[in-house]
């Protein structure tokens, strides 16, 4: 495994008055999060825990084997009640062949049920397969190239409930680190001239303004609004997200800012039968030099629309709009419970969602798009879930897509207690 980059902790001098702002921003940030940590935690547990300090093994059966990542396995210990009651801490590896994986967590009080809490995570990464077809809708299929690249990052977050837990204001800040160790082509005749561009420069540090590695602060909150129904299991209600960051690299020209949009609804149709509707607008502005490397840009694939190739689309902006139709199966022995769901979508990458979006569809591969005119591309799913009857997780979903690609995609989700501490571990980028 290549070391993970050795300036994570350097910063430029020439950098530091510009950075003056969002270190103070950290500071401050910091600073609430740590009181937020020694609030009262009654009733803050994580279901299943137990009432004494005590350490289990964790198992990530879906860590074995990836199209993308070869075989591998994943493991991790969860440590209860770490440094007050009701915390938890959760350290993990998920050895592949292509890629390698290691987490540490920990949360002051179970998100779900605290009115307050605190996350605080740190993850490292290497990869000789972050798979990449170019940027934006026009990439090729045929042009995807496999870049090897390392990664860390570490982000604290600071969550507070308001109006009966249904508004959640949640500011976070961290560090990250990247470093791009080699690209397979970056001259590949394949690729467009801006996405050949791109990767020239993330091959050389003497092409352009975009290093191939450089280390950021990263500055930002997130709100959300929940007005669905009680949980284990809402079949009604609204649930509205919003997120913005401010991304400052300390020793290069990367500057940018990120805002998440995303609202989905929930129709009860009687009995256990629903729709589902989900809109969401990811954007992304640059600030400064450098354009936004990929791999930190928004990014379309088989995790959001099942049907399309693993990374397959990257730009600047991304819009999805899918409509789901769950209904229920069968409970065995009244312990598991199995549904299934339908579903419609629709999405694209942009490199401005308001200049170049169109209420159009495309079912080609690489549609032949103008510059003011990018179709959405179409996709259909059917999917499984599995879980338990009298608890919302563990669950395993599954979800079979066929979208313009011309083949079928099979997305596999395995929904734990514990997501909030870290997401997959074989999700590169930021979904």
């Amino acid at each position: 495994m290549h070391t993970l980059p050795s300036h994570f902790v350097s910063w430029g001098s020439q950098t530091r008055f510009r950075q003056r702002g969002l270190r103070a921003a950290f500071a401050l940030l910091l600073g609430g999060m740590v009181g937020l940590a020694a609030a009262p935690a009654a009733g803050q547990a994580f279901p299943g825990a137990p009432d004494e300090p005590a350490i289990n093994l964790r198992l990530y059966p879906l860590a074995t084997w990836s199209p993308r990542v070869g075989g591998g396995a994943g493991a991790g210990l969860v440590v209860h009640h770490l440094g007050r009651r009701h915390a938890q801490a959760l350290l993990t590896a998920a050895p592949a062949r292509h890629e390698q994986v290691a987490t540490a967590a920990w949360a002051s009080a179970n998100p779900e049920r605290a009115r307050q809490y605190v996350l605080v995570n740190a993850r490292g990464l290497h990869t000789n397969r972050d798979w990449f077809y170019g940027l934006g809708p026009r990439s090729s299929s045929d042009a995807r190239q496999p870049i090897e690249r390392s990664a860390a990052r570490v982000r604290i977050r600071a969550g507070q409930h308001f109006l009966d837990r249904r508004l959640l204001l949640q500011p976070h800040v961290g560090l990250s680190a990247h470093r791009v160790d080699r690209v397979p082509s970056p001259a590949d005749p394949s690729l467009d001239a801006a996405s050949r561009r791109h990767l020239r420069q993330l091959a050389s540090s003497r092409v352009g303004p975009l290093a191939p590695s450089h280390t950021a602060l990263r500055v930002g909150v997130d709100v959300q609004y929940d007005t669905r129904s009680p949980r284990p299991r809402p079949t009604r209600g609204l649930l509205l997200n919003g997120g913005w960051e401010r991304y400052g690299a300390v020793s290069s020209f990367v500057q940018y800012d990120r805002l998440d949009l995303s609202a989905e609804g929930l129709v009860p149709l009687g009995g256990a039968h629903h729709l589902v509707g989900r809109l969401s607008l990811a954007r992304t502005v640059a600030r400064g030099e450098a354009p936004v490397p990929y791999y930190l840009r928004p990014m379309l694939d088989g995790t959001q629309v099942p049907g399309l190739s693993r990374h397959r689309f990257v730009d600047s902006d991304r819009l999805i709009g899918s409509m789901l139709y769950r209904f229920p199966l069968a409970r065995p022995l009244s312990v598991l419970r199995l549904g299934g769901h339908v579903g419609l979508h629709a999405a694209s990458v942009y490199d401005n969602v308001f200049a170049d979006a169109a209420l159009d569809l495309t079912f080609d591969d690489a549609a032949d798009v103008g510059e003011a005119s990018v179709p959405l591309r179409p996709a259909a799913s059917v999917g499984l879930r599995m879980g338990l009857s009298f608890r919302e997780v563990p669950a395993l979903d599954l979800a079979l897509g066929v979208g313009p690609d011309g083949v079928t995609g099979v997305r596999f989700a395995l929904h734990q207690d514990l997501q909030a501490l870290r997401p997959p571990h074989h999700q590169l980028r930021q979904p």
